[in-house]
């Protein structure tokens, strides 16, 4: 529970309460005046009162179903038997239930049947506010009970930490902070990647990597001197120089220079780096690589967190303008670059990366395909998700078949 909502868990279940009264008030007021206007009290149209009303009836329903399945989930989040039970023959039939006899009634008001108006509309709002108030209290009070269960954990967790960081310092349980920071809301960035897109099953799972995992790439590190000859000059030259869009990830002061792109050199990019590309040519064919760009972060912009869509690539920046004040946090940990040094994340991780300092930030950004691929499972990544020649991928597929089989 703690996960999910934090320490700040109380304050979002009454914003939650809130919501649900809001929605119960307002239809209230809109059956108050349908029944007003049937009555001679007031002279609107049946028209103006009542398309809100039957909107206000689906979105309620719809409402009270995605919360309580939400909360059902939750709450039964250890036995997945006792959730499906509850969501198929208690949540479904009466969601179903107080949305027909809302409709019901509704119809039964526009054709003006009935002489007690006002009882005949209450009736569905009644119906569906006994039994919100009923299950919303039992999961309401559970949720209540168990972030103040964790809440007691998170303190008697601190106090075993600062124990611990006395006697032995802080490395050895540095994972299980970031967790516990992670659990309360403290993290910049979530130590656990979740599944948006196509996931590589029984790939190495870990947020940061070495030089270690890709050997291939100490290249990068012996020719810095080169690179950032080459980074230099053509930052120089402001037309190359392209804006690099992220949506709900960056407010525009993130520059860049396409070199590579889907395992293919940009020729117009790559006149100004004939070295660097050379070089990155040459590491491909040890460890293959898909996309390589300049990454110009601008003074004081911050990179929101955020996670790739995919498990099996590497992201390696190597450090080539580095100011004070700039660093980059991936799964909750926080590092900062160094000129000529490498840096190799996970970006299915969460991750942010800011500049506070008055000058750009530039590193040489290289996406890998994670080393234990074999070369017939890069191909099939590349021409399905990156190229889409699915042709090509067939005959690349035969070709390598054939080399082993001699």
């Amino acid at each position: 529970m703690l996960n999910l909502y934090n320490l700040n868990g109380k304050k979002y279940i009454y914003q939650l309460l809130i919501c649900q009264l809001s929605i119960f008030f307002t239809g209230l007021l809109f059956v108050l005046l349908f029944v007003l206007n049937l009555d001679g009290w007031i002279d609107i149209s049946d028209t103006i009162i009542s398309i809100p009303l039957l909107f206000f009836y689906g979105i309620l329903a719809l409402w009270i179903g995605l919360f309580w399945k939400a909360l059902s989930k939750i709450t039964f989040s250890h036995s997945s038997s006792t959730r499906t039970i509850f969501q198929r023959w208690f949540l479904i039939p009466i969601t179903a239930f107080c949305l027909i006899g809302a409709y019901t009634t509704h119809t039964l008001l526009l054709l003006h049947q009935g002489n007690n108006h006002f009882v005949i509309a209450f009736i569905p709002l009644l119906l569906a506010g006994i039994l919100g108030v009923f299950t919303t209290s039992f999961f309401v009070a559970k949720l209540l009970s168990t972030i103040k269960d964790d809440e007691k954990l998170y303190l008697r967790s601190q106090k075993l930490l600062s124990e611990l960081k006395e006697k032995f310092g802080t490395s050895p349980i540095k994972r299980i902070e970031l967790s516990i920071n992670m659990a309360s809301g403290k993290s910049v960035a979530s130590p656990t990647p979740d599944q948006q897109g196509f996931q590589v099953m029984g790939l190495m799972s870990k947020p940061w990597y070495d030089m270690s995992d890709l050997p291939g790439a100490k290249l990068l590190e012996n020719s810095y001197e080169i690179i950032r000859q080459e980074a230099l000059e053509a930052i120089e030259n402001k037309a190359i120089l392209q804006p690099y869009h992220y949506l709900g990830v960056n407010r525009g002061g993130w520059d860049s220079i396409e070199l590579i792109e889907a395992g293919k050199k940009v020729e117009k990019n790559s006149l100004h780096f004939p070295k660097t590309v050379y070089l990155l040519e040459n590491i491909s064919t040890h460890t293959r690589l898909t996309d390589a760009a300049l990454s110009v972060l601008k003074p004081g912009e911050v990179i929101k967190p955020h996670r790739d869509p995919d498990n099996f690539h590497i992201t390696c920046h190597l450090g080539i303008v580095i100011p004070n004040k700039c660093g980059i946090s991936v799964a909750g940990e926080s590092r900062t670059w160094e000129e000529g040094k490498c840096l190799f994340f996970d970006s299915s991780y969460e991750h942010t990366a800011w500049n506070d300092s008055d000058t750009p930030r530039v590193v040489l950004l290289l996406i890998f395909y994670k080393p234990e691929l074999t070369d017939i499972e890069k191909d099939f990544l590349q021409y399905v998700f990156i190229e889409n020649f699915t042709d090509r991928m067939i005959t690349s597929l035969e070709d390598h078949l054939v080399s082993q089989q001699r």
